[in-house]
Formats: structure tokens, C-alpha cells, sequence
């Protein structure tokens, strides 16, 4: 069990984190850069002194303000691995992993570092040096050497940042591998919404120095608690809308100059929300059933502009019956995005009138 509760105050800036993770949770906290994210991660590894608060790991308390316990790195048995990985050059890379079991006897470093590079596919590589080796298997001698010593807890700032994206992709999927073998805590920092999502067992939102949201991945990805929230995991459509009837079946909002079918919802009549959808959530309807009146909350408008970015195409689309009340300085109501061989398939580079579906468990409300 993990339990981290800190406050830290510099110039300007603010620290104020609370979470907790079980023996065997990954917890990773997402949010821009300068957030905090990273300053988390110095305090816990002991690199930075809080100035109030607790951090422990199981039984062993790392610092506790109020009781003056206050362990040095050293001795707090985590395991850090930062994004400049900080491998040391004229080392090879078993003296590289067995740099941190230095107190036990070269037999056992042996056999440990065996078993290390066994689990991250690097048997053979044991007398190369750093600079031998390609950015991934760098990345998995960096994470070798930190779990050598058989940490408590391990620390990744950013660790797949620097790499090209399949070997990102790859890397993902052998630190799942790898957590299900070690069983520890796992706090991970990142600013890549998809890395979050698939390494987090839980999610965290880091903004100005707090969490303004913890939870599992899908739940705060589909309902953000607030707006700081909401923009921060990529919600491009927030509108603004009234509350104009409710049932048990659904809620009704205006929004501009159409109404708009969600979920029951809690907010009474009159109640002003915003309208969070997601932009890859917003369906584009054939043309052999746009005239479908069962389609939910259908929108008839055109594709005003767009940008690609070789993977995904974002459509700024604009209602042509109906407008949806954004600001008068866009010349669109809400972003789309689909992926590229979605935009080629429906040539939507030619076709630029469409209806979409703005599907009820698509859209988040928000006070």
C-alpha cells in the first residue's frame, strides 16, 4: 500500500497531493507540463523536502513531517527512472544494473542481474555498453537497474518520451508485462493522454499542483468533474447549455438554437451546464441514413475546415439548420476527429455536407 499526502510551497508555486495505490495498482499522473507532476516525484523519491505531510510504503514510513522521520534516498528502496535515463557511459550494462547491489556478494549480483535481463529480453547484451545499444534497449537497462535492488516502489518520469512511436507502443505493453511480475506500486508521469490510458489503473489530473481528478481511466475520460478537468484530457466540445426538462428516461438542454436529448441527469430545469463531448465520439451518418429520425440528436451542417496530421483528421463542422451557440469569433460549432482512412474512405474531402449524431452516452453535463 502506497500513501503519499505532501504540500510543498516555492515561488509562485504550490504543491498539495493526496493518493493512495495497492501493492500491485499503477497510478499515472497526466496533466502539461508544470504541473507538478515531476515535483511529485522528486519528493517522494526524497530528492525534495516537503514542507508538511506523510509518505509511506506498506509498514515502512519514508516521511512524516509531524513525527521528523525523513529518509534519505538511499534508504527509502525505490526505484527512479527519469527520461535522460542517466546510464553510465563506461559501464557495461550488467556492472549498469548491478550498480545498486554493490552490498551483496558477486554471485548473488550475478544471478540477479541474469534473471533482470532475462525478463527484459536482453540476454546476451550482458557485456555491451550503453552506447552499443538502441534507445529501447537503453529504456529497459534503465528499468533493470532500478528494479535490481528490489524496490518498494518505482518511480517513471517520462521514461518513453524521447523514443519513436512503435518502440513507445512496444515499451508500454513490456512494463504491463513487467508490473505483473514484480507486484509494487507503479506511479508513472506522463503528458500523452494515450499512454495514460493504457498503462493507468488509475488516472490522475494533475493541474497547478493538485489532483483535480482521481479515478479509473474510462471513468474520468467520460466524466470529468470539472471544466480544468474536462479540458485538460482533451474535451473540445464544451457548451454551453440550459437544463429544460427532465424525466426518469432522459434530460433535455438547450444548446444555441437546438435541443439536445442526454441521460438522466441530476440538474433541475434551469440549471445552466456545460455540454462536454468528446470529438472522437461525434458519429458522422451516411448519407442513406441521415433521414433517419431515430438517429440521436442529429445535426445538419457542413465541414468548414480541417486539419491532419497524417494518423487523424480533425473537422471543424458548423450546423447549417441549426447553430449550437459557440463564440462568435469561430466559424464552427464542434471539432470531429476520425482517422485517416475514415476521412478517405467517406471522401470527405469532397463531401463536405453531413449529419452527424451527437449520441447521448457521448455527452457529459457539468454545473
Amino acid at each position: 500500500m502506497l500513501e503519499i499526502s505532501i504540500r510543498k510551497k516555492l515561488d509562485g508555486f504550490k504543491l498539495n497531493i493526496d493518493l493512495s495505490a495497492q501493492e500491485n495498482e499503477t497510478i499515472v499522473l497526466f496533466g502539461p507540463s508544470g504541473a507538478g507532476k515531476s515535483m511529485t516525484l522528486a519528493v517522494v523519491g526524497g530528492f525534495l523536502t516537503p514542507d508538511a505531510g506523510r509518505i509511506a510504503v506498506g509498514e515502512r514510513v519514508l516521511f512524516d513531517s509531524q513525527r521528523r522521520i525523513d529518509l534519505p534516498p538511499q534508504q527509502r528502496r525505490i526505484g527512479l527512472v527519469k527520461q535522460d535515463l542517466a546510464l553510465f557511459p563506461h559501464l557495461t550494462v550488467e556492472q549498469n544494473v548491478a550498480y545498486g547491489l554493490f552490498r551483496e556478494a558477486a554471485n548473488a549480483q550475478h544471478e540477479r542481474v541474469r534473471n533482470l535481463l532475462r525478463l527484459m529480453n536482453l540476454d546476451g547484451f550482458a557485456n555491451r555498453f550503453p552506447f552499443e545499444l538502441s534507445g529501447g534497449q537503453q529504456q529497459r537497462i534503465a528499468l533493470a537497474r532500478a528494479l535490481a535492488p528490489s524496490p518498494s516502489l518505482l518511480l517513471l518520469d517520462e521514461p518513453f518520451s524521447a523514443l519513436d512511436a512503435p518502440t513507445r507502443m512496444q515499451l508500454r505493453d513490456e512494463l504491463l508485462t513487467l508490473h505483473r511480475e514484480v507486484k509494487i506500486p507503479v506511479v508513472f508521469v506522463t503528458h500523452d493522454l494515450g499512454e495514460a490510458y493504457f498503462l493507468a489503473d488509475k488516472l490522475a489530473v494533475v493541474s497547478q499542483g493538485e489532483i483535480i481528478q482521481i479515478d479509473k481511466p474510462g471513468e474520468v475520460l467520460s466524466h470529468p468533474c470539472s471544466l480544468n478537468a474536462a479540458r485538460a484530457i482533451g474535451v473540445k466540445n464544451i457548451l454551453a447549455g440550459e437544463i429544460v426538462a427532465r424525466s426518469k428516461t432522459g434530460s433535455q438542454v438547450r444548446v444555441g438554437e437546438m435541443l439536445i436529448d442526454t441521460l438522466p441527469s441530476s440538474f433541475e430545469v434551469g440549471t445552466r451546464v456545460n455540454v462536454c463531448m468528446r470529438p472522437e465520439r461525434i458519429m458522422l451518418l451516411r448519407p442513406e441514413r441521415a433521414a433517419q429520425s431515430s438517429d440521436e440528436n442529429a445535426l445538419h451542417g457542413e465541414i468548414v475546415r480541417e486539419m491532419n496530421d497524417g494518423m487523424t483528421t480533425t473537422l471543424f463542422f458548423r450546423g447549417i439548420d441549426q447553430r449550437l451557440g459557440t463564440l462568435s469569433t469561430q466559424n464552427y460549432d464542434i471539432q470531429i476527429e476520425l482517422p485517416v482512412y475514415i476521412y478517405e474512405r467517406l471522401n470527405l474531402a469532397r463531401q463536405r455536407t453531413w449529419t452527424v449524431s451527437l449520441r447521448k452516452n457521448a455527452i457529459h453535463l457539468m454545473k
